[in-house]
């Protein structure tokens, strides 16, 4: 074999080994640009009904503190117009955690594991929409003044 053809067969590997490395780079920056307006588009849809949540969690405390009136029609209304929403586009993250709120809504003895439960969802929902979670307790203390003192009873 002369110099010639081993200065070629260098030169054919090395253009080889760069188009496949475009290539594969290529491939990698759309996987990722597809994915990220994936999810872009999830947070946009997920944010009228995520927010309603909050609204009827507000609500519900404005009840409780202002006794301002929120029916028991409006609520099932609100919950059931959320519920319609989260079928479509919550995550299965939020999915799994308002099906666990539901069934622990019958119970009285998990009204304080709800209030935890309440706290999960929205911590959800924050990471769906690209925010941090916050430690537990933290979005609670919104509603409830002495959220320390709550934490330590509900750990009891």
């Amino acid at each position: 074999m002369s110099k010639l053809d081993a200065v070629v067969i260098v030169a054919l590997i090395t253009g080889m080994v760069s188009i496949v490395g475009v290539v594969i780079s290529s491939i990698v920056a759309k996987f990722i640009e597809y994915r990220k307006n994936r999810q872009n588009y999830l947070a946009q849809k997920r944010e009228i009904p995520y927010g309603e949540f909050v609204d009827m969690i507000y609500k519900v405390q404005g009840t409780i503190k202002n006794k301002k009136s929120y029916t028991q029609e409006e609520m099932i209304a609100d919950i059931s117009k959320f519920s319609k929403q989260l079928t479509l586009w919550g995550s299965h993250r939020v999915v799994n955690k308002w099906v666990k709120f539901r069934e622990n809504g019958t119970d009285p003895e998990s009204a304080k594991k709800n209030l935890l439960l309440m706290e999960d969802i929205m911590n959800e929902m924050r990471h769906d929409l690209g925010l941090r979670r916050v430690k537990q307790g933290k979005l609670l203390a919104f509603f409830i003044n002495d959220m320390k003192k709550t934490m330590k009873e509900m750990k009891k």
